[in-house]
């Protein structure tokens, strides 16, 4: 059975701003911990542990920071984009293979290369947009785009607001 990527099992590690850099697997987490390169974050206090009970979710990395979301942007973008969204195009009513990365907004109308204005499209749907947005095109995006951490932000809040209500 495959683990599915990215799920509850695997810790958040922190940089030492508390911004979520990315997921790692349970067994990284205690390992970088038990080096000394990371500490146990309790999501409550913040307060920082060597100990390794319980339920280990959140993970400090006290000489990391995290890189800012544009230079994620950089190198292999459209690898990442397809990944992101799953190789699916991103077009409701149409279940194909993406094959192409296509701009939301458009280019040619101003639209910025960034992780929200990126989905992963089948080319009959690319060719069909054309330089139109979605909705001069009249076609609906299944679902908004976002960068690559935004679900490591929604899962860090979610995690902090369960400790604080126990």
């Amino acid at each position: 059975m495959k683990r599915e990527r990215l799920g509850h099992g695997d810790v958040i590690a922190v940089d030492r701003n508390y911004v979520p850099m990315q997921e790692v697997s349970r067994r990284k987490a205690l390992c970088s911990v038990v080096a000394g390169r990371a500490f146990v974050l309790d999501p409550a206090t913040f307060d920082r542990h060597t100990v390794l009970e319980g339920r280990v979710q959140l993970i400090i990395f006290p000489h990391a920071q995290a890189c800012a979301e544009s230079k994620l942007l950089m190198g292999r973008l459209e690898r990442r984009v397809m990944k992101r969204d799953h190789h699916i195009c991103a077009y409701e009513g149409c279940n194909a293979k993406a094959t192409t990365v296509d701009h939301v907004i458009p280019v040619c109308q101003g639209g910025p290369t960034t992780w929200q204005n990126l989905v992963a499209c089948c080319l009959p749907c690319n060719q069909g947009k054309g330089g139109r947005t979605p909705e001069q095109a009249g076609m609906k995006l299944k679902k908004s785009p976002k960068g690559p951490r935004a679900h490591l932000f929604e899962r860090f809040e979610e995690i902090i607001r369960e400790a604080s209500a126990a």
